[in-house]
């Protein structure tokens, strides 16, 4: 049943209606019931639409990190990393100091160095510099592609870099300041697309 007021009701158009005086507020808006009208009728199917692609997207992802000290030279040397993370759909190179990607596609890069030394810092000490590599070069194709860790601090590195299928992403770092070294560390690389 569909219910009405009374004040649009007319007599005639509603003749089967019957009032409902339990639901009766005031006296001008009485309710009345009235009959559920028919069903209309069923309109035609619309087209189909074409199937969807098959097959599950698998993104890969990897991590290693590292808690050893280490004391760099004044040129780039690889960084050392020995736990191996989660890894899915990317593998670890032989050195165990490098990534290797599966697939080809974007992948987010990131490094995670921290920068340990035997006294307190001192502004006029250098930086350890740090690059991501890949294929055992600078990802983006020179060394003045570093980024700078300061004495007692951490710093993250993340780029987002186009790799194809068997390139191995790791990190190297160097200093001129002989007693600077590093400590904890992290590579990470997630696929993107």
């Amino acid at each position: 049943m569909s219910y009405m007021s009374y004040n649009n009701w007319n007599k005639s158009r509603y003749a089967p209606c019957i009032w409902d005086h339990d639901r009766c507020n005031f006296e001008c808006e009485c309710i009345i019931k009235c009959p559920t009208g028919s069903t209309g009728a069923t309109e035609p199917t619309g087209p189909t639409s074409g199937t969807g692609s098959t097959g599950e997207v698998v993104l890969a992802f990897g991590s290693l990190r590292g808690a050893s000290i280490e004391v760099p030279e004044a040129t780039f040397t690889p960084v050392p990393f020995s736990v191996v993370g989660p890894l899915s759909n990317i593998t670890v190179s032989l050195s165990g100091n490098e990534l290797v990607v599966r697939e080809s596609g974007i992948f987010q890069i990131t490094i995670s160095i921290n920068a340990e030394a035997a006294v307190d810092p001192d502004p006029d000490q250098p930086y350890l510099n740090a690059i991501i590599t890949v294929n055992g070069t600078p990802i983006f194709g020179d060394t003045t592609t570093f980024f700078k860790i300061s004495n007692r601090s951490s710093s993250s590195f993340i780029v987002q870099a186009s790799l194809t299928a068997g390139d191995e992403v790791g990190a190297s770092i160097s200093t001129t300041f002989p007693i600077l070294g590093y400590m904890n560390r992290s590579l990470t690389v997630v696929q993107l697309s």
